[in-house]
Order: structure tokens, then C-alpha cells, then sequence
């Protein structure tokens, strides 16, 4: 299958996280397994510079409950004096945290603020490799079917009235495009008749299906722009005029030649090609089509609709070769709703590369063939798994984490602190930030942010293991350094 190897509109993202992505991507040869595999090392390396902020969070929060009688018995005192509260509840807090507490609130910041980093500049990334993709991806299809009706316009040499080359289209079905690489990596398209016994292809050894003719050969481009060269003579004066004429242009103008356009009043099909008159109509699996009362279908065989089944036979492959498709997502560059279609519209891939990266007559080139790709391959991309797996798994770790803290202090026979003011309402917004990411933007960072939680909830209990073993050595450490020596 053809490639796309010229420049796209949107150039490929550089950068710290998209060179590390490229790197994974290499060694798994799938998006989404690399994303999965750097997740799970960034979570690891991570979970180290996390447990040392779990054990700091430890320490003040044992710190808290020691001073937290004294604050509540200062709460009921000065409850009609708030500035005088909020006073003496900093005397306190400086009486029992020191410089300690200024440290500890200081680490939170920073590890909070790497974490905040991470996420969201590999958010960045993913997006713009996202919007590469997409365009990649929709270049590919279209340059496939450019090439397809450029490799038929070939065939007629400019003669769509000849009867011989019109007679190959009448069994279009038998018509199909080959690719084919050369050894200086060049490539090759080419329009060919297969074999065929009765109605059932004749198969080689492989599978494939047995060519019994090739009709014709031209080579694959992915740049069909040129310069047009015109001379008119005035007065005697040669005047030489250079028009460049743009890939959209060359494929706008076949688009054109083979599917007549009709203006208002008049009628539709008059200018098509007839290649079967009252052509029987079959349905997708072959047999003969019926209306209503039982009768025949016919219709006139048109040479562009011959020519729109044998582009689309070929794009459709590709689609299928080459789509980025990972479990039950069928486009994990968009995200996993029920509501984004898998093959994207048209107001979407605006949207996604950018209305400056969009040359003139896309929408005509995008409605020759992406509408029909549509009816044929088009599904809803997800069902909003992704999203709500990352609030249950986020919830799941939050809840995990509590439930250690509280089973602790019950086993310390201690009052657990509870969580106020925004360390309570972080608890709700971050796995509801998590979800929201997850629903509207492309299913890789979802897959990411998935991943991440989940490794961040397996290695949380070897996390807290670590952190007990560190607060009762400190424990012991502190016992030990009880001075016990006489005073003279």
C-alpha cells in the first residue's frame, strides 16, 4: 500500500515528549502500546518522588493530630473573633511545625507542580501528534484516490468515448489497483482486470486474487502541482505567462472530467457516460435488488459510478490497512464517544490541522470520496469507556488511600484528620478533571491518563508499605535521642 512521503500541511511535531514517543514507537510499532509502556516507566521513576511527598504529607499529618485538641479548644474560645482565631492558630502551627511545616508545604508545591508539567505538556504533545496523524492519515486516503482516478484518466488518454476501454468498465466489479515499490523505493499504480471462474475470482496460492491483465501503469504521486506555461503573441511582442497549478487544482480538475457537475435546470445523468443501460441493480451481497412490489431494480450504469467503485474498493483497503484503531476505539487519535464519528468530518479536520493548513477546494476533494467512506466504514468511534474508567480508577486510588489513613489511625488509636477546605474538594475534581480530558480530546492521552492511574493504585500499597517502614525508623530514631545524661 502506498505511503505518504512528501511534506503535509501540518509538519510532524518535534519536542521533548514526541521524540520519546517516537523512540517507544519504534520498538512496539503501535501508538498506543508505546504510550501505554512510557506510561508505566514515567509512573515508576515517578511513584519514587512520590512516596518521599506521601512520607513528608505522613509526618504532618501525625503532626496534626497531635495539635488538633489544642486548635479545636481554640476554635470554641475565639469563635466570635476570627482574626484573633486565626492568630492564635498560627502561634500554634508554628509551635509545632517550626520550619518543618514551611518545608513539607514546600515540597507539596513542587511535586504538585512537576506533576501539573507533565501532565500537561504531554497533553500538549499528544495533541499536535494527534493532529499530525489525522492529517497524515487523511492525506493518505486522499492522494490513494487521486491517484486512482488519475491512473483511469490515463487509461483513456483524454478519449472517454472509446468503445474498447468503456467495455472493461461495463465488469467493473473485475477492475481493481495494484501498487507496486520499486527498487529505488519509487512506486508505481496500475489499473488491472483479474481473472475471474463464473462469478467467483480465480485466487493464487496466497490468496490474492490472479491478474489477468494490466491496463495500465503510471507512477504513484503524492504531489501532482506544477507549473503551467502559456504564450500569446500581441502585437508581434512573445509574451510567456507561468501559472502554478496546485495538487488540489490537478485533482479538482480529473474530479471534474470523469463526474460531471450539473447546474440548475438541468437534468441529471444527461451528461454522464452510459456503460449499461437498465443495468440490474444488485445489494451488498450480491443478489438482485427489489423494490417494494417484488420487481427489479434497473438503472442505467453510469462510467462514473464504474470509476467511483473501483476508487473506493482501493481507499477502503487502505483505510483498513492503515487506520489507527486499538481494541474498541477505531481512531484512537479522536476520542472514545459515541458522539465523534470514526471517519472524520470535515468541519473536524479543520478543526484539528487547522483552517490555515487547509488548501483551497479541500471540500470539494473531501466530499468526492470521504462521504462515501463514511457510508461504508463510518461508526461511532467509542462508547465513553475510556472516561469513565479514569474517574473509576482515579476514585478507586483516592479511596485506597483513605481507607490506609483511616484503618492507621484506628490502629494508632488516634482521631483520623479529616480533609478540609481544598484538600477535600481535590478528592471530587481530579478524577472529574481526568474524565473530562478523557471525553473531549483524543483517546491516546486518555489511554495515558488510564494507564498512569492504574499503575499509580497497583504500586500504592508498596508505597505506603515504604512510608510505614520510614515513619517508625524515625520513630525509633527519635526515641534514641532522648538525653538521658545527669545535670550537674
Amino acid at each position: 500500500m502506498a505511503i505518504l512521503s512528501t511534506l503535509l500541511a501540518v509538519s510532524e511535531p518535534t519536542g521533548f515528549w514526541p521524540s520519546i514517543i517516537r523512540a517507544f514507537d519504534a520498538v512496539t510499532n503501535n501508538y498506543v502500546l508505546a504510550i501505554i509502556f512510557l506510561t508505566v516507566v514515567i509512573r515508576i521513576i515517578w511513584g519514587i518522588i512520590d512516596t518521599y511527598s506521601k512520607y513528608n504529607q505522613q509526618k504532618m499529618n501525625a503532626v496534626q493530630q497531635k495539635m488538633q485538641p489544642e486548635l479545636e479548644k481554640l476554635k470554641a474560645k475565639y469563635e466570635k473573633t476570627p482574626e484573633l482565631l486565626n492568630q492564635k492558630q498560627n502561634e500554634v502551627y508554628k509551635r509545632y511545625y517550626g520550619k518543618s511545616y514551611y518545608t513539607g508545604c514546600l515540597v507539596m508545591l513542587i511535586v504538585m507542580a512537576l506533576n501539573l508539567v507533565i501532565f500537561f505538556t504531554l497533553f500538549s504533545g499528544l495533541n499536535t501528534m494527534a493532529s499530525f496523524n489525522i492529517d497524515s492519515s487523511y492525506n493518505n486516503l486522499k492522494f490513494s484516490y487521486a491517484n486512482t482516478l488519475n491512473v483511469i484518466d490515463d487509461y483513456f488518454d483524454g478519449n472517454y468515448q472509446d468503445a474498447d476501454k468503456l467495455a472493461y468498465f461495463e465488469d467493473y466489479q473485475s477492475l481493481g489497483i495494484v501498487i507496486e515499490t520499486l527498487e529505488d523505493s519509487s512506486q508505481t499504480i496500475s489499473l488491472v482486470k483479474y481473472q475471474r471462474d463464473g462469478e467467483d475470482f480465480v485466487l493464487d496460492e496466497y490468496g490474492n486474487k490472479v491478474i489477468e491483465e494490466v491496463l495500465n501503469t503510471t507512477e504513484y504521486k503524492t504531489d501532482f502541482g506544477y507549473i503551467e506555461t502559456t504564450t500569446n503573441t500581441v502585437d508581434g511582442v512573445t509574451i510567456t505567462e507561468e501559472k502554478a497549478i496546485t495538487s488540489n487544482d490537478y485533482i479538482i480538475s480529473i474530479i471534474n472530467t470523469i463526474f460531471p457537475t450539473y447546474g440548475e435546470g438541468e437534468e441529471e445523468g444527461s451528461k454522464e457516460i452510459i456503460l449499461i443501460e437498465n443495468y440490474q441493480q444488485l445489494d451488498e451481497e450480491g443478489n438482485a435488488l427489489l423494490d417494494e412490489e417484488g420487481n427489479l431494480v434497473v438503472q442505467d450504469l453510469y462510467l462514473s459510478t464504474a470509476v467511483q467503485e473501483v476508487s473506493m474498493n482501493f481507499v477502503i483497503e487502505n483505510y483498513e490497512e492503515n487506520k489507527d484503531s486499538f481494541l474498541w476505539i477505531e481512531n484512537y487519535w479522536l476520542a472514545d464517544s459515541p458522539t465523534v464519528q470514526s471517519i472524520i468530518s470535515y468541519d473536524n479536520l479543520v478543526a484539528q490541522i487547522g483552517s490555515e493548513n487547509i488548501e483551497s477546494g479541500e471540500d470539494i476533494i473531501y466530499n468526492s470520496f470521504m462521504l462515501d467512506l463514511q457510508d461504508a466504514r463510518g461508526r461511532v468511534n467509542g462508547y465513553y469507556i475510556l472516561p469513565i474508567l479514569c474517574v473509576l480508577v482515579s476514585t478507586l486510588s483516592i479511596l485506597l488511600n483513605n481507607l490506609y489513613t483511616k484503618r492507621k489511625s484506628k490502629k494508632e488509636g488516634k482521631e483520623p484528620v479529616k480533609q478540609q477546605g481544598a484538600a477535600k474538594w481535590l478528592q471530587i475534581i481530579i478524577p472529574v478533571m481526568l474524565g473530562i480530558f478523557a471525553l473531549f480530546y483524543n483517546s491516546v492521552f486518555a489511554i495515558y491518563m488510564l494507564t498512569g492511574q492504574v499503575v499509580s493504585t497497583i504500586i500504592l500499597p508498596l508505597q505506603l508499605l515504604i512510608v510505614d517502614k520510614l515513619t517508625n525508623r524515625k520513630k525509633k530514631d527519635d526515641v534514641q535521642t532522648v538525653d538521658y545524661s545527669r545535670k550537674f
